[in-house]
């Protein structure tokens, strides 16, 4: 086989016989996307010619950057405006949102980016399918923007159009000078996606718990298309913004996992459920009013929890050593850490499994988690000192764990041969000093310990 080689080489140039009789033994496969222009002196250069160039090292440049990874590549936020007391301006930030300046690439390859922050009303926004009918694409006709009520991905898509007009010269001798376009503008557009696999049969509030199951522990899709890049999914109610989230849609950008997949294995999808959840958390917290306080059960608002995060330290008495964050059969553990060997704890959990929050009780018997206070290196040691016990075990207070209660035990309970509350430990301020007015502790799933099995030699 006689080849060529070209500067540096990097790619070999066959003959075309040898091409053809690679093709014909399938030891050369061709890419039909993958073909140029060949220049050369004396050639007759048309219009098509220089476009089927540009189409070329556009489409190198979408697989380039297909491999990897599509997502948020920075910035791209998303966010409500602050809202003001003045007369009449609530109901434009009702239904106002803001995009922080980002770039990021589409599961297309595409890239897209907004140089500036951008405010948008909702009611300026396309939805897909009157983007498309704008484009020539589609003809499908949408309900009025004040009417819109649902579930919508917000997205960005890459779009063109031609612009500048320039002297158009004749291309016949009967042909007449005129005047066309002379640029390809390229731009990136704000779009509404209707989401395509509401939840069904949960109540509003419950509606972004049951997609956080749905999508993060179920493996469910947003079902945009390759040409878009989500960044969040909100809730619209008759033209009113009811809430924004953006990690249930959102990714950033990174290699996307191929092997097997035990958990949210893919780096991704962890980082946008710890991210979620925490958001969600947050809201929680801001929603609850001073008489319900920051003490509450994870399953009444969330279904799954990812395997490391922040919780309230609310939820924890540690007078009685009790707490209700996590389900009642659950094996929590108080502990103190310093605060510069907290991100590894956290990274390493995050290759465990999702807490499932809506199994049945007994599920979570041989499920473990540590609830960590993070205190500054140079007073941990002191700390540690004044405690009675490093790592203290938390009970489960008595109302949330009645209802699981085996009939033998509320039998004893009722006999009042069993204590209605668990037993109070030695209060110890060291565990309050270290608490101090910190809101949020750290939790990590802890790792199943190994059952070992001894093997007798046979003779």
């Amino acid at each position: 086989m006689t080849t060529n080689y070209t500067t540096g080489d990097q790619r070999i140039t066959l003959s075309a016989s040898d091409a053809a009789a690679g093709q014909t033994a399938g030891t050369i496969v061709l890419d039909s996307r993958r073909s140029r222009p060949l220049y050369f002196d004396g050639r007759f250069l048309a219009a098509r010619d220089l476009s089927r160039d540009q189409n070329y090292f556009l489409t190198r440049q979408a697989d380039l950057a297909r491999a990897a990874g599509f997502g948020v590549i920075h910035g791209l936020q998303v966010s409500t405006p602050a809202s003001t007391s003045a007369g009449g301006s609530n109901a434009a930030v009702a239904e106002t949102l803001v995009v922080s300046a980002g770039q990021g690439i589409t599961p297309a390859g595409e890239l897209v980016m907004l140089p500036s922050d951008l405010s948008v009303r909702l009611s300026d926004l396309e939805e897909e399918q009157k983007l498309d009918l704008n484009f020539g694409i589609s003809r499908r006709p949408v309900p009025p923007a004040r009417t819109r009520t649902g579930l919508y991905v917000l997205a960005l898509r890459p779009v063109e159009f031609t612009a500048n007009p320039i002297s158009s010269y004749p291309t016949s001798i009967q042909g007449n000078r005129g005047t066309h376009d002379g640029d390809i503008i390229e731009a990136t557009s704000i779009t509404l996606i209707p989401y395509s696999n509401p939840v069904s049969n949960v109540q509003t509030a419950d509606v972004r718990a049951a997609l956080v199951q749905r999508i993060f522990l179920n493996g469910s899709k947003t079902g945009t298309a390759d040409s878009v890049l989500p960044l969040a999914l909100i809730s619209i109610q008759r033209g009113v913004l009811q809430w924004v989230d953006m990690y249930l849609v959102r990714r950033d950008t990174g290699p996307q996992y191929s092997g097997l997949r035990f958990g949210l294995t893919d780096p991704s999808t962890q980082q946008a459920f710890l991210m979620q959840y925490d958001s969600m958390l947050q809201e929680t917290l801001a929603s609850r009013s001073a008489a319900t306080g920051d003490s509450f059960s994870a399953s009444t608002y969330f279904r799954a929890l990812p395997p490391c995060g922040r919780m309230p330290l609310a939820a924890i008495d540690v007078n009685a050593f009790s707490q209700v964050y996590f389900p009642p059969q659950m094996d929590v553990r108080l502990s103190l850490i310093p605060e510069d060997e907290l991100p590894a704890l956290l990274n390493d959990s995050m290759s465990l499994p999702p807490i499932d929050l809506t199994l049945s009780a007994d599920s979570y018997a041989d499920l473990s988690v540590f609830v960590l206070i993070p205190v500054p290196r140079s007073g941990f040691a002191a700390a540690v000192a004044k405690l009675t016990a490093a790592v203290v075990p938390l009970q489960a207070t008595l109302p949330q764990v009645l209802s699981y209660r085996q009939p033998l035990q509320l039998l004893n309970l009722y006999k009042g041969t069993a204590a209605l509350t668990p037993p109070t430990a030695t209060v110890d301020n060291t565990w309050k000093d270290a608490i101090g007015s910190q809101t949020f502790g750290f939790y990590i799933r802890r790792r199943s310990a190994p059952t070992f099995v001894s093997f007798t030699t046979q003779s």
